[in-house]
């Protein structure tokens, strides 16, 4: 099994510039069914800006574009963009980056605490896809938790 998967490419943010969009006033539904909304609703009137709603600090705020399939079972693909808050402590089954070996990778982030002290004891790196292995992490390798990931930005159509 591999688990050398997943490495990004970080990006910092250089526009200052927000874009503000706007929203489409009905919900959109995933599921059930309903009536059809009014087609007043057409105009929006509200708008979200989009860099505000996607960056809280942009001084420790990174994007990173992910290469390889680990995470596949939880939405991440090759070609995403990841955004990236450098800093931010981790919690159970938060996507995180990590340095390690020289390289930057992205998995779910799964500790395990000692018992009796409730202190971190060991960290699991887990993959998203049978094909590849979780990494497992203790206070003997060289690694870095690098950041959180806040949002996954994935093209569905080209």
């Amino acid at each position: 099994m591999m688990w050398l998967q997943n490495k990004i490419d970080l990006f910092t943010i250089s526009d200052t510039e927000d874009y503000s969009l706007p929203v489409l006033p009905a919900k959109v539904k995933a599921g059930g069914y309903g009536s059809f909304e009014s087609t007043a609703l057409d105009f929006a009137e509200d708008n979200i800006e989009l860099l505000k709603l996607l960056i809280k600090d942009k001084e420790v705020t990174f994007f990173g574009k992910v290469t390889g399939d680990s995470l596949n079972g939880i939405g991440i693909f090759d070609g995403d963009i990841l955004v990236i808050h450098k800093g931010k402590i981790p919690i159970e089954n938060d996507i995180i980056v990590v340095f390690y070996q020289g390289e930057f990778f992205v998995k779910r982030y799964k500790p395990k605490y000692s018992t009796e002290s409730n202190r971190l004891k060991t960290i699991k790196l887990k993959s998203e896809n049978p094909a590849y292995s979780d990494m497992d992490i203790s206070e003997d390798t060289d690694f870095e938790l690098w950041g959180v990931v806040t949002w996954n930005l994935h093209q569905l159509r080209k």
